[in-house]
């Protein structure tokens, strides 16, 4: 049995002792909070299982008591599981703004993006506007620096680009800088098994469809891990609870999103967007009577139906995904509000339809979608039209 595996077992193992013992059960497992530390503290020592498990929770508590008491632990932790939870925890408590303060007066900092102590970590983009995200997953070696595998995802076709080097962590940490001045996107941290997953999937997209140039990507994944990753909850649902956020004027505020910047470039390219193009054309032309009003009509029900078949079959399951990565994205840049409107959009989405009513960051998507292939149309008649003009 893998490691990782046995380590997850032990924490299911202390977890339900926990529960028996009517500690668990007094705590919100998807997030407690700081009144439940005394509970914790008092199921410390009881075995290595529930150390585990209790460590395991207050990571989940932004507290500096939380911090105490995890430090307290650690002097004292021999077990490796115990010291690998001990890890994880103030790495989540990093995440959430709590310093990190370490004996030596050198390191007497909050932890940085790109400064873990993590055997392996992973980074992902922003989603960006044809649906693309880049991931990095980086394993440390013992004073040899990293070695780190880069893949670039796509919501349609899958994984485009696959490979690993060695690196620097400041080359990491630069290559991360650079991408941030040139494109205004952050690398945002996330869980290395949900990394691990999305390539692992995107790279079976790929391969069905036929892409060349991935036959290393065992031998390079081999680094993290052989076989099928084991299924992973995407960490939006960790961050923000697995409740319904499909609740007040959501609706009509989505449409918020379209200004963030990351999102201002978004566009539909699939082909089956180009299908209802032939349907607005006749509905601007059309020889039948009709007044501004009726024809205003007509252009919405097409939106209408053009948004269904985007929540519909596989491009209604690329699309949520897409708006719970970007939700994940906002949720760890700071924007709380705009990662709740995302994955209430990415909820409604995975419902397979978006429902009676118009959910305006849909419609406005769709709206942008088409202006911009019809100006591509545009552009491509005025150049044929002046390609045919007979100059003197």
């Amino acid at each position: 049995m893998a490691k990782k595996d046995l380590h997850d077992e032990r924490l299911e193992k202390g977890l339900a002792a926990l529960a028996s013992a009517g500690i668990a059960t007094r705590i919100a497992m998807d997030a407690p909070r700081a009144e439940n530390i005394a509970q914790l503290k008092n199921a410390i020592g009881r075995s290595a299982e529930t150390d585990i498990a209790a460590i395991f929770l207050l990571g989940k508590i932004a507290a500096r008591e939380s911090l105490d008491l995890i430090r307290e632990i650690e002097k004292n932790a021999t077990d490796k599981d115990v010291k690998k939870e001990i890890k994880r925890a103030l790495f989540k408590l990093a995440q959430k703004g709590v310093a990190i303060a370490d004996e030596t007066a050198v390191e007497r900092k909050p932890a940085a993006l790109f400064e873990r102590t993590l055997e392996i970590e992973a980074y992902m983009s922003a989603v960006d506007g044809g649906g693309g995200r880049l991931i990095w997953i980086a394993k440390a070696q013992p004073n040899h620096g990293l070695q780190v595998i880069q893949a670039m995802l796509h919501d349609r076709e899958g994984l485009l680009r696959f490979g690993g080097m060695h690196m620097k962590r400041k080359e990491l940490r630069g290559m991360a800088d650079e991408i941030k001045q040139q494109h205004g996107v952050s690398m945002i941290a996330i869980p290395w098994e949900f990394a691990d997953q999305m390539v692992y999937e995107a790279y079976e997209k790929a391969k069905a469809r036929g892409q060349s140039g991935l036959e290393n990507f065992h031998d390079i994944r081999s680094l993290i891990g052989t076989g099928k990753p084991k299924a992973f909850t995407h960490p939006i649902y960790v961050k923000l609870g697995t409740g319904d956020l499909r609740d007040g004027p959501w609706r009509e505020q989505s449409r918020r999103l379209l200004d963030e910047p990351e999102l201002r470039y978004w566009v539909l390219i699939d082909d089956w967007v180009k299908g209802f193009l032939a349907q607005i054309e006749d509905a601007r032309t059309s020889r039948l009577v009709l007044n501004p009003v009726q024809k205003e009509e007509r252009l919405a029900a097409i939106v209408r139906d053009a948004v269904k078949t985007l929540c519909s079959g596989d491009s209604g399951k690329a699309f949520k995904q897409r708006m719970e990565d970007t939700a994940l994205y906002f949720y760890e840049t700071g924007r709380v509000e705009q990662a709740k409107l995302s994955l209430a959009v990415a909820q409604q989405v995975g419902a397979g339809d978006p429902g009676p009513l118009d959910i305006s960051f849909l419609t406005g998507l769709m709206q942008k979608s088409f202006a911009f292939f019809m100006s591509q149309q545009k552009a491509q008649k005025e150049e044929a039209e002046s390609s045919l003009i007979i100059r003197p």
